[in-house]
């Protein structure tokens, strides 16, 4: 469950977390014999239809071109981090995003590196990376959301229903957000505040309900 509770909460996130940042123009003469292309780069970052099985070679062979300079491997490890993760493969996942963290110690990689910390069933070490995040980016409605389930996870329902509404009030059209909170508002006692917030997520998303199901935050 642990594996595809981290699919649904990449996507649950609802943003453009993992690796913004920098896109590597490649340099054709940086190492002889080797040659990237912009569909290269592209099939790295998850573009042009590609599958994660599709990313990890391209991605290694951009890490190991030559031609990335510091501090653009970092993005790339983060690209490839997200594509083992996707393939279940949480520890080169991981690696990946450690070396990420040590050439730049960017929110977004703390974040991704949480999103395989609660794969792996590390939640202290997931709340590391979240707090971090929060602090730096306080704007970043996800760390928020992300918190509120490793609570919710804990039976601290008090304190999940916090933390998914500083996440509601972050980003108003998180609806996702608004679901969990009301669900965490119900498992309180609060059953009329919960299935209101229940039902106002549900008329921004039909599948509301469903995708929250699968990270087990259900009434």
């Amino acid at each position: 469950m642990m594996h595809n509770m981290s699919a649904r909460t990449t996507r649950l996130a609802c943003a453009a977390l993992i690796c913004a940042g920098s896109v590597l123009v490649a340099d054709a003469k940086a190492t002889k014999g080797v040659r990237l292309t912009e569909q290269d780069l592209r099939i790295c970052m998850g573009f042009a239809g590609a599958t994660p099985a599709e990313q990890v070679p391209v991605c290694t062979k951009i890490l190991q071109s030559g031609k990335v300079k510091a501090p653009h491997q970092a993005d790339y490890l983060a690209y490839r981090a997200g594509a083992y993760l996707a393939l279940k493969k949480s520890a080169a996942a991981l690696d990946d995003l450690n070396k990420a963290i040590a050439v730049l110690d960017k929110p977004e990689f703390r974040f991704q590196r949480a999103l395989v910390y609660m794969a792996r069933g590390a939640m202290d070490e997931a709340l590391g990376d979240l707090d971090t995040v929060v602090r730096l980016k306080s704007d970043f409605a996800p760390a928020y959301f992300m918190r509120g389930a490793i609570a919710f996870r804990r039976s601290d329902f008090k304190l999940a229903e916090k933390e998914f509404d500083a996440a509601a009030i972050k980003l108003p059209s998180y609806y996702q957000a608004i679901y969990a909170r009301g669900v965490a508002r119900a498992r309180s006692g609060d059953s009329s505040g919960g299935e209101a917030d229940m039902k106002a997520a549900r008329g921004m998303s039909s599948q509301v309900e469903q995708d929250l199901a699968l990270m087990d935050i259900k009434p």
